[in-house]
């Protein structure tokens, strides 16, 4: 049922996607077309999970394995370009210089570098959990395949730019709601939240994943409600 249960959210994830192009035709926006790039291959990533099981060990396996740990790796950072040029867009004097856009863009770059090196130097284990399988870089004793597994080989590779990102976009949402009064944002990541804080042992990891698409939603719609109140390209400056 975890198999399936993955499939369903990829059509949710796909669903988002083809929602973000729609929305990126009427309101056009550098900040909605940067938090759209993670969506290229978030479905991706649960259909992978889902079809582990069916397709089973072997080259193909790793193969769809390596695209979805490059797409968390090298799209998800976009996200925090996103939020910068959000602040822009809405005339935040202090988002205005270069240098902070700059500031926004390293931070990605930074992410995208630090785990791509970890991925480079990391080996891909058969992972299990319930009726699922898929390759990761560690085993614990939660996603052990069986009793001969060894638990603990692997390299962690630690969620920090997703949790980063998640404790940003609440900072921002509350930004959002104490100066221009939107308050979706930061309700939504609070929402976000409570799915990404579900532990991995009992559930798999299954329950963060169905929280990708809510936080991813709910910026695509920040980005829409600043553009339609300021503009695509506004460079008015707000405190």
């Amino acid at each position: 049922m975890f198999s399936v249960g993955y499939l369903i959210i990829a059509v949710i994830d796909f669903g988002v996607l083809l929602w973000a192009w729609r929305l990126y035709k009427q309101y056009p926006s550098t900040a909605l077309w940067l938090a759209t790039v993670p969506l290229y291959l978030l479905w991706f990533d649960n259909v992978t999970i889902g079809i582990g099981s069916t397709l089973g060990e072997g080259a193909v396996l790793k193969g769809l394995n390596t695209v979805r740990f490059l797409g968390h790796y090298i799209l998800l950072p976009f996200t925090f370009i996103a939020i910068g040029s959000m602040a822009r867009q809405a005339g935040f004097a202090w988002a205005q210089p270069k240098v902070v856009m700059g500031a926004f863009c390293v931070l990605a770059i930074y992410f995208m570098g630090h785990d791509l090196w970890l991925f480079y130097n990391a080996t891909f284990y058969p992972s299990c959990f319930a009726d699922t399988l898929r390759y990761t870089t560690h085993i614990s004793e939660f996603t052990a395949c069986g009793p001969d597994a060894q638990v603990g080989i692997g390299t962690k590779i630690p969620p920090i730019p997703a949790i980063t990102l998640s404790n940003m976009t609440i900072l921002f949402g509350a930004y959002l709601w104490w100066k221009i009064g939107y308050k979706w944002l930061f309700l939504g990541a609070v929402a976000a939240l409570g799915f990404f804080a579900v532990p991995f042992g009992p559930t798999g990891g299954i329950v963060g994943n169905v929280g990708e698409p809510v936080i991813t939603a709910v910026i695509l719609l920040a980005c829409v409600h600043i553009t339609k109140t300021y503009g695509s390209n506004n460079q008015a400056t707000t405190a």
